[in-house]
């Protein structure tokens, strides 16, 4: 009776811990909400968009074909939009607004198909946001403030080697509105920001392939 040798072959898993790094863009919008009317209009909207940079790190569990995980990134942002200085109209005008820093923490759910993984991720946003006005006065109020929200997304990940993945990601990121005072001449304003961002990253993965048999 003949007797099959198993056949050792490398499987791409999941499991373990990694480092990494991004890059990407992002898109957005800021709007200002003026419940006391003290601007021409109650509301308006300042869009934004401009360039990301940063690093992750994290860790996966697989079961089967499900993988499981957990992630924190810090990305430095220069992401920007403005309402330039209209003399005719200056109560509607001289406005800026600047992310100068992002991180998100998150929970991860996905799919494994060998080396492509695809998966959903949700969790913790946070924000630093520099806000600028020339609002009825020549000298600018800056404001610099940190915002937490809800950040959701997707993303697939692919195994170019035992150690090393590539991957692409789209991310959505929102703070709900927040009292500013953009003036100290008028009353205060209700802010809030929505992004969204795609990222291409890289991952080192610690653990590499596991050597399974197969008949």
């Amino acid at each position: 009776m003949t007797v099959k040798a198993p056949v050792v072959a490398p499987v791409p898993l999941w499991n373990g811990f990694y480092i990494g790094a991004h890059g990407g863009y992002g898109v957005g919008s800021s709007r200002l909400v003026d419940p006391s009317f003290a601007f021409a209009q109650d509301r308006f909207t300042m869009d934004t968009k401009g360039a990301i940079a940063g690093a992750q790190v994290g860790a996966n569990w697989q079961f089967d074909n499900i993988v499981v995980g957990a992630e924190l990134d810090l990305s430095w942002a220069s992401i920007k939009g403005n309402r330039p200085v209209d003399p005719a109209n200056p109560i509607l005008s001289g406005l800026s607004v600047s992310y100068q820093a992002l991180a998100t923490g998150t929970g991860r759910i996905g799919y494994a198909f060998d080396n492509a993984l695809v998966y959903a991720k949700g969790g913790v946003a946070w924000a630093n946001i520099a806000y600028q006005a020339f609002v009825g006065t020549p000298v600018p109020t800056d404001i610099n403030h940190q915002r937490t929200g809800l950040t959701g997304g997707v993303g697939l990940e692919y195994a170019l080697t035992r150690n090393l993945s590539a991957r692409l990601e789209y991310d959505y990121l929102y703070f709900a509105p927040a009292a500013l005072a953009l003036s100290t001449r008028i009353s205060t304003q209700n802010v809030d920001h929505e992004l969204h961002l795609v990222k291409l990253g890289v991952n080192y993965r610690f653990n590499g392939d596991a050597i399974v048999a197969r008949y």
